[in-house]
C-alpha cells in the first residue's frame, strides 16, 4: 500500500518526470544495443559529455541561445565528424573517443568558470539535470525526440542492425555502411542531446549501457534483445524513482543503482545457466 501510495503521488505531483524518465529510458536502451553491438560504448559517455559541453557554451553572451538549441547542435556537429574519423582506419576508435572525451570535459569546465551570467553551481545543477522538476516543455522536446527517433529506428530495423551486428557481410551485400553510419549517430546524437538536459548524463549514459548488456546477458535473438533492453529501460525508472522517493535519494543515481542491480542478477542466471 504504501508502494501504491509513492506510485501515486509521483505520477501525480511529477508526471513529466515519471513519464519523461520512461521515454529516455526506453530510447536510450534501445539504442543503447546498437552502440554496444559496435563497440562503441565509450560513445555514449563522448555524447553525453558533448551534450554537456553545448549546454555551458549557451551561457556565454557569444552562444546566447536555448540551451536545448546549443546542446543539440553542438552535438549534431560533433556526431558528424565523429561518423567520420570512426570508420576511419588510421587512429583507433577508442582513442578517438577519448580525445573528444577528454577534450569536452576540459573546455566545459573552463566555459563554466567564464560563464557571468550565472554562479558556476546554478550552471552545475542544470547540466546534471532534475528529474523531479522537468518542465513541460523538456517533456515534450524529449517525446517529440521520440516520436522522430523511434519510428526511423523501427523502420529501417533490417539496415541498422545489419550494420552493426554484421558490418563485412553488410558491405558485401551493398549496404551503404557510412550513409546508415551516419543517420544512426545523427539520430542518437540528437536523443542523448535532449535526454542528457531533461535528466542528466549519469541516467543517460547508464540507460545506453546497462540494459543492453543485461538484455544479452538473457537473451540470444536480436529482436529479443532489443525488446528485452526496451522494457528494461522504460520499467527502472518508475523503481528507481520509488527508492528515491521512499529513501530520499536522488533520482538518477537511484535509477542507475536499479539498473545495476537487475544487470548483477541477470550475470548470476547467466551463470547458472552455464553451468
Amino acid at each position: 500500500m504504501e508502494i501504491l501510495e509513492i506510485a501515486g503521488t509521483i505520477a501525480q505531483e511529477f508526471p513529466h518526470a515519471l513519464f519523461g524518465s520512461v521515454i529516455v529510458g526506453l530510447l536510450c536502451s534501445f539504442i543503447g544495443v546498437y552502440i554496444v553491438a559496435r563497440r562503441v560504448v565509450f560513445l555514449g559517455a563522448v555524447l553525453t559529455q558533448v551534450s554537456v559541453l553545448g549546454l555551458t557554451m549557451t551561457f556565454l553572451p557569444l552562444f546566447a541561445l536555448p540551451h536545448t538549441v546549443g546542446s543539440l547542435a553542438v552535438t549534431l556537429v560533433t556526431v558528424l565528424i565523429l561518423s567520420r574519423l570512426l570508420t576511419g582506419k588510421k587512429v583507433p576508435r577508442d582513442a578517438v573517443l577519448g580525445v573528444v572525451f577528454s577534450s569536452s570535459i576540459a573546455l566545459r569546465i573552463l566555459l563554466t568558470q567564464k560563464a557571468a551570467r550565472v554562479e558556476a553551481a546554478e550552471v552545475e545543477t542544470l547540466l546534471r539535470g532534475d528529474i523531479l522538476f522537468v518542465t513541460p516543455e523538456l517533456f515534450y522536446m524529449m517525446l517529440g525526440a521520440f516520436a522522430i527517433a523511434m519510428p526511423v529506428y523501427l523502420l529501417f530495423f533490417k539496415e541498422f542492425s545489419y550494420v552493426a551486428f554484421d558490418p563485412e557481410m553488410a558491405a558485401t551485400q551493398g549496404y551503404r555502411r557510412g550513409f546508415w553510419d551516419t543517420l544512426f549517430y545523427l539520430l542518437a546524437g540528437g536523443v542523448i542531446a535532449f535526454a542528457t538536459h531533461m535528466v542528466g548524463d549519469l541516467m543517460v549514459f547508464g540507460s545506453l549501457v546497462l540494459p543492453p548488456v543485461t538484455a544479452m546477458l538473457l537473451v540470444r535473438r536480436v529482436k529479443t534483445i532489443f525488446l528485452l533492453a526496451s522494457l528494461i529501460g522504460a520499467a527502472t525508472p518508475v523503481a528507481g524513482l520509488l527508492l528515491a522517493f521512499r529513501y530520499d535519494l536522488p533520482s538518477s543515481p537511484a535509477i542507475v543503482a536499479v539498473l545495476f542491480a537487475v544487470l548483477a542478477v541477470a550475470w548470476l542466471v547467466s551463470l547458472a545457466r552455464a553451468r
